[in-house]
């Protein structure tokens, strides 16, 4: 019975080195690189595991940003694709039925 113990013991010690080192494994090739990604203010990729810095719109086109506006950073997907409230609302303006140009 106490050498059933004793290697119960040595099997547990042992998976608990094993899970250890693989968590600490997962923390370093997963999760801290893209926390200092994230420090660095850049996009990660997980499909290539890189950290890319976002390219403002201006580089592509050649026209420079306006000096009083600052430069403002949105992430892909998260742009409005809506029309404004106002051009909305001049569109329906513009198609009423009391409008005689669209008799």
């Amino acid at each position: 019975m106490n050498r059933w113990i004793a290697k119960a013991k040595v099997a547990m010690l042992a998976m608990f080195l094993v899970l250890s080192a693989a968590a600490f494994g997962y923390e370093w090739w997963y999760v801290w690189p893209v926390q200092k990604c994230d420090q660095r203010a850049g996009w990660w990729d997980p499909k290539d595991r890189q950290c890319l810095d976002p390219m403002p719109i201006w580089r592509i086109t050649g026209r420079l940003p306006t000096p009083g506006k600052p430069d403002q950073r949105v992430a892909p997907g998260f742009q409005s694709t809506s029309p404004s409230p106002l051009s909305l609302a001049k569109r329906a303006a513009t198609n009423s039925r009391s409008d005689s140009r669209l008799r």
